[in-house]
This record gives structure tokens, C-alpha cells and sequence, in this order.
């Protein structure tokens, strides 16, 4: 895992905790290079259920293939990408993370979940207040024409090839 030195971690008004610039940051810049461990859609589940039941840390993960998931270590500095139906930062590539638009220091940096969680069943209620909130974020969010539009390019690398199945 690596994170822009000029990005961290403080209380945000989405969720607890949030991850912040300190810093300007133009659009383009790369904020997060993710890193972990990929393990298979069945491990995946296990690993979620016992999270769920508290035998285990929460779990933050992307879909890079069918059935490849980046599982992130605990606590690390992506952990704090809160949610955002209209984000701040979005896939530039398979593991990383850049600025969508020109960020202000002081603002939070966020992603929408809907560009890289396509694990079945995933389901979250949303809270982020934009005026974009689905109110609801899933792993069929790819599925929405106009989300496809939106992040054109910029899903991970399995949500990508399924839309481009789709054809549309």
C-alpha cells in the first residue's frame, strides 16, 4: 500500500473517520496504490461472514477478475476512502487510485464502492449527501447506464470488461 504524503486521516461528517487531503491536489494526481492479498470469490464470502460476526477484522476489498478479489491489510490508509455517490477520486488503474477532479486541502477524499465491489451481494446503505446518493450502493451498481457513463474507463479492470460485454 502506498498513499499521496499528502493525504491523511481524520473525523469525517460521511462516516467516523475519513481519509483528507492536507494538500492542493490536481486532478489526475495519484492518491492511493493499493496492495494485498488476492484470494478467490469463495474465500472472499468466508472472510466477510466472519467479519460480520466479529471473529474477524472488517474487510475491504475490490474485484480485480471474476473470481480474484485485492483483499487490503486492516487499517491501512485506503481503509478510510469513505463512500461518495459523486466521489473525488476514482480507478485509474487495476491498484490505483487518482484525484477526479482538481481537490481542495482540507477536502475529503472519496470513491464510489459501485467501481469496484462486483463480489455478489454486495449491499450498503448510503449516507453521503450529494446530490447524486443512490441511497444505496451494491455490486450491481456496473449494471446502470448511467454510472457506466459517468466513471467511463475508470472500474476496475473486471467491472470494466463486464460492461463492455454488455455493449453499451
Amino acid at each position: 500500500m502506498w498513499a499521496h504524503p499528502g493525504v491523511g486521516v481524520r473525523r469525517s461528517p460521511i462516516d467516523a473517520r475519513g481519509l483528507f487531503a492536507r494538500v492542493d491536489l490536481a486532478a489526475g494526481v495519484t492518491v492511493l496504490r493499493l496492495g494485498g492479498r488476492l484470494v478467490g470469490t469463495g474465500e472472499l464470502a468466508r472472510m466477510m461472514v466472519a467479519a460480520a460476526r466479529g471473529r474477524a477484522p472488517y474487510v475491504d476489498s475490490i474485484t480485480v477478475d471474476e473470481d480474484a478479489h485485492l483483499v487490503m491489510p486492516p487499517g491501512s490508509v485506503a481503509h478510510f476512502a469513505n463512500h461518495s455517490c459523486d466521489p473525488t477520486l476514482w480507478h485509474t488503474g487495476p491498484y490505483e487510485i487518482a484525484t477526479r477532479r482538481p481537490v481542495g486541502a482540507g477536502e475529503e477524499l472519496t470513491v464510489d464502492y459501485g467501481t469496484s465491489s462486483g463480489a455478489d451481494g454486495f449491499v450498503m446503505a448510503c449516507r453521503c449527501g450529494s446530490a447524486f446518493c443512490r441511497r444505496r450502493v451494491t455490486s450491481d451498481d456496473w449494471r446502470d447506464p448511467e454510472l457506466q457513463a459517468r466513471y467511463a474507463g475508470h472500474w476496475t479492470p473486471a467491472l470494466q470488461r463486464r460492461i463492455d460485454r454488455l455493449g453499451t
